[in-house]
């Protein structure tokens, strides 16, 4: 399952993230055990503080964690990567293991 999700800044300064392609793919797999989440705002500080750990962050609010072989991409509103998103705590954790 590929998810594609877009971050708008909106109005009062907050980041949105929605999902934009792969949302029905998304409600099937988590249905029943969690709510389907429509969206993630943060704060321009709450980005700032975790911009090391943003992709746990969505990963956690959109229940991806769930999923099995799921793969994503953020984009901003003119359709180019947000590679902040690309960013885990975990990511040691997990190339340690692979080594």
């Amino acid at each position: 399952m590929h998810i594609e999700f877009v971050e708008k800044i909106n109005t009062d300064g907050n980041f949105e993230i929605t999902i934009e392609k792969g949302s029905e793919g998304l409600k099937k797999e988590i249905a029943g055990k969690y709510t389907f989440p429509q969206k993630l705002i943060l704060t321009k500080v709450q980005r700032e503080e975790n911009k090391d750990g943003l992709m746990d962050i969505l990963t956690g609010a959109f229940c991806l964690q769930e999923i099995q072989d799921v793969t994503f991409i953020v984009r901003d509103e003119q359709g180019e990567p947000v590679d902040e998103y690309n960013n885990s705590l975990y990511a040691d954790i997990r190339h340690a293991g692979h080594s």
